[in-house]
């Protein structure tokens, strides 16, 4: 008698674990982060080529395309969501030279854009 109560309570519980998701189904993935678009200030005399890499509203880690800064002007990298207290890697290049990168936070904000500038 003590098998088929057992077999009974395991059938029942994964019963109950199996419609009961279907009762009360959970999200599918996981809610955006907080996130922004990033703005690159080109503060120097030649072209400026940048492209980020980072976390993005998914909290995947992922890159952009290549943007262009004309010497003395911002460009923001439309259609790129970038999660806020977080860092991103910023690479660029200005004129002919090599690329770098260097480390940008990306801080908490209520605004849609957060800027940074190259020099």
């Amino acid at each position: 008698m003590r098998d088929l109560r057992r077999k009974f309570a395991v059938a029942a519980l994964t019963a109950g674990a199996v419609f009961g998701g279907l009762v009360f189904p959970a999200t599918a993935s996981a809610d955006p982060v907080s996130a922004v678009q990033i703005t690159v200030c080109n503060d120097s005399d030649g072209a400026l080529q940048f492209w980020v890499k980072g976390y993005n509203q998914h909290n995947d880690w992922d890159d952009s395309p290549v943007w262009r800064a004309n010497p003395h002007t911002c460009a923001t990298g439309w259609n790129y969501w970038w999660k806020q207290n977080s860092s991103v890697e910023l690479h660029y290049k200005i004129g002919n030279g090599g690329w770098t990168w260097k480390q940008q936070y990306v801080p908490r904000t209520n605004d849609q854009t957060t800027t940074f500038h190259v020099s």
